[in-house]
């Protein structure tokens, strides 16, 4: 099934997996047709009509309806992009072959050059991409999670990161010794953090994948999983999506690398039932239906350190957190731990692990992050300057 284009009505009955159940809202009509809204809100219906292949930035949505918002990023990311000005291109159907416009962004290893060298202008960088810099290869046969991230940049935060220096680790530690206590990226900042698999010939109907060729050796490469995270509000909004195969698949084949679903289900709103939210459907009415990313699934969102209730919220992937305890998984949480010291070579003055589980495997921390997590062992507090929950300023290098 076809999408069109431009306009896709969306006929959904929203609920939030955090408990927000208020009806989002449009302030007005300017910022409508600034973020690609046609139609009027409608109460019953919630968002009517959207240009589904634009980039969003949607506060009310991401606080009001994460779970849907989560599906609208991933849809406009997964869009086919314009390698010409890597933007999604508008004379593609959703669900057409090619690069997803996310991967027309900046990947952190194009960020952060050797001796802090300036990087290119995003109209540079785009205009000049090889298909290396666009795949960024998996290289550990055992899927290591943390050796085959692919991490990339939006326009907006990757300005921002070139803008103020920030992939200079000089730089930074100067902030710190100025007194910065946080940096703050702008609300259009996104970053988009994925793995792949090896897949077959006769996987590629159900896959996002790539081809690649090497000493005359041709593999090819399917997305398994995808997190997203935009800064829409002060504590960002994160979402995370996987392949079904995730489920039961890869866990038997790579078993250190995917965990699989049955310790953390999923938790979907906006394609569930509210007495259902790990039904593991995708939502109605978006044109996802007979496309390849049909097989994908959002496993879950998150907007707050806690429900509701107070009790923590955590957020895995199976896939990219495959060799962690899953129930200790928060990407806010993680995340907020992302500081600079004053002069230390790495970005880790807090300890990221607080033990392991029964089977070995480490642990971190859920909910609002302890006051003693800041101190050191004089129970004084850390210099550091927080990175606004961007770990990837941690690949920043020094200047020559």
């Amino acid at each position: 099934m076809k999408l069109n284009k431009l306009l896709m009505p969306l006929t959904l009955t929203l609920s939030s997996v955090c408990s927000f159940n208020a009806a989002a809202v449009v302030e007005d009509v300017e910022q409508s047709e600034q973020f690609g809204i046609i139609d009027s809100i409608s109460d019953k219906q919630g968002y009517k009509y959207r240009a589904l292949w634009k980039e969003p930035q949607d506060t009310k949505m991401a606080m009001n309806n994460p779970d849907l918002y989560a599906w609208r990023l991933f849809i406009a990311m997964n869009w086919p992009g314009n390698r010409d000005n890597c933007r999604a291109d508008q004379d593609k159907e959703f669900g057409e072959q090619g690069y997803s416009t996310w991967q027309l962004w900046r990947e952190v290893e194009q960020t952060f050059l050797p001796n802090a060298q300036e990087p290119k202008s995003w109209r540079e960088a785009c205009r000049t991409a090889t298909d290396a810099e666009l795949f960024d290869r998996p290289t550990d046969p055992r899927y290591t999670t943390l050796a085959d991230e692919d991490t990339r940049l939006n326009r907006a935060a990757y300005n921002h990161v070139r803008k103020n220096k920030l992939y200079s680790r000089d730089e930074q530690e100067r902030l710190v010794a100025e007194g910065v206590k946080s940096l703050v990226f702008p609300l259009k900042a996104k970053e988009a953090k994925a793995n792949w698999v090896r897949i077959d010939e006769a996987d590629k109907p159900r896959y996002h994948w790539v081809e690649t060729e090497s000493e005359g050796v041709t593999e090819i490469w399917g997305l398994a999983g995808l997190h997203i995270m935009t800064r829409d509000m002060p504590k960002w909004h994160w979402s995370t999506f996987e392949h079904v195969d995730n489920e039961t698949r890869w866990p038997s084949v790579y078993p250190e690398a995917f965990r699989g679903w049955d310790e953390i289900p999923s938790s979907d709103s906006a394609a569930c039932p509210a007495d259902n939210l790990a039904c593991n459907e995708v939502p109605e009415g978006l044109g996802i239906e007979g496309t390849r990313w049909e097989n994908y699934r959002l496993r879950g969102s998150q907007i707050d350190w806690v429900d509701n209730r107070g009790k923590p919220t955590i957020l895995p992937n199976s896939k990219i957190e495959g060799d962690f305890d899953q129930g200790s998984m928060s990407c806010m949480t993680c995340h907020a731990l992302a500081v600079k010291g004053e002069s230390n070579d790495g970005h880790f003055p807090i300890g990221l692990n607080p033990g392991v589980n029964e089977e070995g495997l480490p642990m971190g921390y859920v909910g609002v992050p302890s006051p003693e997590l800041f101190l050191d062992e004089n129970g004084e507090e850390v210099t550091y300057m927080e990175l606004d929950f961007m770990w990837s300023l941690r690949h920043a290098q020094r200047e020559e």
